[in-house]
């Protein structure tokens, strides 16, 4: 070849070759089968060389960091990666199992390795996501982001919120840290703000919104996100998870958004906020404008309980009763407001109409409290058998104190002392008040409602109470129980030996039916046995006592320990709770029924 058409060769070799590269680098990056190969060879200044082409071609390229460790046998890959890049995995695994068959010893370079590792990862957290399996995704996640995965944001998302909703916030968090650090794509860094504010704690989100960048402006980057973050903090507010309120600016803006908005739930979450801060005047008129938008039964109980707050009892028990079904808080909260004004030692004469709706719902809901309710209510109409009907059924929904001493005090008025004796000796040991009738002390027992009353009382009192009992009559519950009231006795008298049957839950023994038949009998003891956190019998002055509790406890509990509060997670502690009004009077529900979900899903956890 002559020697000046060298030149030419080599220029046109060299542009093909660029070529070939530069297609071959679209298809799979860059192509770093020769560079391998001089590396394999150990030829350093080949390697050096075709490393300066290859950054030429491709800025921002760097020489590999297993350049010199990969093993024979690496370099030749490309159909390896063409199956890599054709996503064709099942076939990739099958290819490199084939070679490692046919050449033992061989091993995949770490880059196809690594790469591979990713995408199968990549794959089964995205479908394990997208069926809100966030435990597997945990699980799958293990070491991630501690490298470049985070480069894959998608993935480094789902791996983030697999990870919030199995309480591992503080890896949540970081990996979230970890993308605002390494992505620079102002959408990419948006939505990661928007993906922690509805998952992590709003002092994270703080934290998170610290690591934003500012415009030559001074504007913050994450200055269109502000509803939302305001969004999140009021919700914070509401759980009692930030401090101090927020910016009056800041919130105005929100409000004002809130009042143009078709959302219902951003009006509730401004009422909430304002009823959480003691401010039930503007807290009426946002939840009036969020009902008036569609806002659904937790919208209503927070009017029914702003209502409450202004002294509005009987217009929150209008709303309390419309929304009942759709949510059973809101059953709850109808029962309560009445029971005030029914257990009144005096109560005020109320409608007929609003007494058959409240004994509809107690018998709906198997209310306790509102079958106690009513039976106090008919004992001061002086309407005994209409009385011991509710406490029947009040003591076997939630047999506490006050319902039995009620049933007892029907039992007493309706002179069937076989039944009272019943009655006290059941409780013996458990409600001293109870047992206490079994003793009476004549100089200390105060009138009742429907005894003779002293001539201090006025004419108007006794008016007002003749009009009570004569023209209102309680609805008593259906299904009543007169003969399988009365349980066998094997004497009268305190103490006595009684049947353990409650004859509103469980037949009697007699009965024939397809529960199997009780054992024999056992004697019974006629001494009941210490209940710790019981204050002392009434008998106990006298000289008599009660057997060792269960825990070998033989004394009496004192007044502090029968009053101290109950163990967190017991039955005891829950009755305690919603006969303290837990439910009735707190601004904001419990987490599981919060507003903040329903105004804010997505900020919430």
């Amino acid at each position: 070849m002559p020697a000046g058409l060298i030149p030419m060769f080599r220029l046109s070799l060299a542009a093909l070759l660029v070529l070939t590269l530069s297609a071959a680098a679209r298809d799979r990056n860059v192509d770093e089968t020769a560079l391998r190969f001089y590396a394999a060879q150990g030829q350093v200044k080949r390697v050096e060389a075709e490393g300066k082409r290859l950054a030429a071609l491709h800025p921002g390229w760097t020489l590999p960091e297993d350049i010199w460790t990969a093993r024979p046998g690496q370099a030749d890959e490309k159909p390896l990666w063409a199956l890599f890049s054709s996503d064709d995995i099942d076939g990739l695994k099958r290819a490199i199992a084939e070679r490692r068959r046919a050449e033992p010893g061989w091993q995949p370079s770490d880059d196809l390795a690594r790469k591979l590792r990713h995408k199968e990862l990549r794959k089964a957290v995205l479908a394990k996501a997208g069926s809100a399996q966030w435990l597997s995704v945990a699980e799958l996640a293990g070491d991630f982001g501690k490298g470049s995965d985070v480069d894959d944001v998608e993935l480094a998302w789902a791996v983030a919120e697999g990870l919030a909703r199995s309480d591992r916030q503080p890896e949540a968090f970081a990996l979230y840290g970890a993308i605002l650090t390494r992505r620079s794509d102002p959408r990419e860094r948006s939505a990661t703000i928007q993906k922690a504010i509805g998952l992590l704690p709003m002092v994270d989100v703080e934290l998170l919104l610290a690591m934003g960048k500012t415009d030559a402006a001074g504007s913050p980057e994450f200055a269109a996100l502000a509803l939302d973050i305001t969004r999140g903090r009021i919700s914070a507010v509401l759980h009692d998870e930030r401090k101090g309120g927020l910016d009056p600016a800041e919130l105005a803006a929100f409000e004002a958004q809130a009042r143009t908005s078709e959302n219902a739930n951003e009006a509730a979450l401004v009422a909430w906020l304002a009823l959480k801060q003691n401010r039930p005047g503007d807290a009426l008129g946002w939840f009036k404008l969020a009902i008036a938008r569609g806002g659904d039964a937790m919208v209503a109980h927070g009017l029914a309980h702003t209502l409450l707050r202004l002294g509005k009892r009987r217009e929150a028990e209008e709303v309390a009763f419309a929304w009942r079904e759709p949510l059973v808080n809101n059953a709850i909260l109808f029962i309560d407001v009445l029971e005030g004004e029914l257990t009144q030692p005096s109560p005020p004469a109320i409608e007929p109409e609003r007494l058959a709706r409240y004994a509809r719902v107690t018998l709906d809901s198997r209310s306790g409290e509102g079958a106690q309710a009513l039976g106090w209510y008919a004992y001061n109409a002086c309407q005994f058998e209409t009385a011991l009907d509710w406490f029947q059924r009040a003591s076997a929904w939630l047999p506490k104190e006050a319902t039995i001493y009620g049933q007892a005090l029907a039992l007493q008025r309706l002179k069937r002392g076989k039944d009272l004796s019943e009655l006290i000796n059941r409780y013996d040991g458990l409600f001293p008040k109870v047992v206490a009738l079994a003793l009476p002390d004549q100089r200390n027992e105060i009138p009742g409602p429907c005894d003779p009353q002293p001539a201090a009382r006025t004419a108007s009192f006794d008016a007002g109470r003749s009009g009570l009992t004569a023209a209102i009559r309680i609805p008593q519950p259906a299904g009543t129980l007169a003969s399988d009231a009365s349980l066998a006795m094997k004497r009268a008298g305190f103490p006595a030996a009684v049947s353990p049957e409650n004859p509103l839950r469980y037949p009697g023994a007699s009965r024939s039916g397809d529960m199997l038949r009780p054992r024999a009998p056992e004697a019974r003891p006629l001494v009941a046995r210490r209940v710790g956190g019981v204050a002392p019998m009434p008998y106990e002055p006298l000289g008599f006592t009660l057997l060792p509790g269960w825990n070998g406890q033989t004394g009496p509990s004192d007044i502090a320990t029968a009053e101290r509060a109950p163990a967190r997670g017991t039955l005891w502690a829950e009755t305690a709770g919603q006969a303290q009004g837990t439910t009735r009077t707190s601004p904001a529900p419990e987490r599981e029924s919060s507003p903040a979900d329903a105004a804010a899903n997505r900020f919430r956890r």
